[in-house]
């Protein structure tokens, strides 16, 4: 027995799952071929009418549909793609307006980027210990006195171990910084 959109709307409005499914493959193939007409783009519409079906199932206990079930979904649908329509247009003159030299990279933010990359690989090359205080100390924000309370050694071993993780992380970026150039 085939049940009428109503009831299927009724069920949803209760949690049940089967009966948003059947509402489901009762309508998705129609509204896609419904969207693709206004979008011209398949998997835009596709996208268009499972968003409507989510948003749907996520609404149910708030549903108040006063027409019928079908000329519902197609009005929906029918927003949802000129929604998608206007943000796409939009989209697209933003890219047109984008100036040129936005594109280029900025050679200093490539310096960083490489410099960066250079620094993680040194200090994961660091005692694991070492490169526990060094992290703490410099990229937390700790104080000496902090991390010795934390790890339960002296602020003495804290500042040793500190300056060599320093040391050795300025002769490995001069290292690595040799076999760049």
């Amino acid at each position: 027995m085939e049940l009428t959109d109503e009831t299927l709307i009724a069920g949803i409005k209760r949690d049940d799952y089967s009966s948003y499914n059947q509402l489901f493959m009762r309508y998705y193939s129609r509204l896609c071929a419904f969207v693709l007409n206004l979008t011209q783009n398949y998997s835009a519409s596709e996208d268009v009418v499972q968003e409507l079906f989510i948003r749907l199932w996520i609404q149910r206990g708030k549903l108040e549909i006063t027409e019928n079930i079908s000329g519902y979904l197609y009005k929906s649908s029918k927003n949802a793609a000129l929604n998608y329509l206007r943000a796409e247009k939009s989209r697209q003159k933003s890219i047109q307006n984008m100036h040129v030299q936005e594109w280029h990279t900025d050679e200093n933010l490539i310096e960083q980027i490489e410099f960066s990359a250079a620094l993680n690989q040194c200090i994961g090359q660091l005692p694991e210990r070492s490169r526990d205080v060094f992290m703490k100390s410099r990229f937390d924000g700790l104080k000496q006195q902090e991390i010795s309370d934390q790890l339960g050694i002296s602020v003495k071993t804290i500042k040793n171990q500190i300056w060599k993780s320093l040391q050795f992380l300025k002769a490995c970026l001069e290292l690595h910084d040799a076999f760049e150039h």
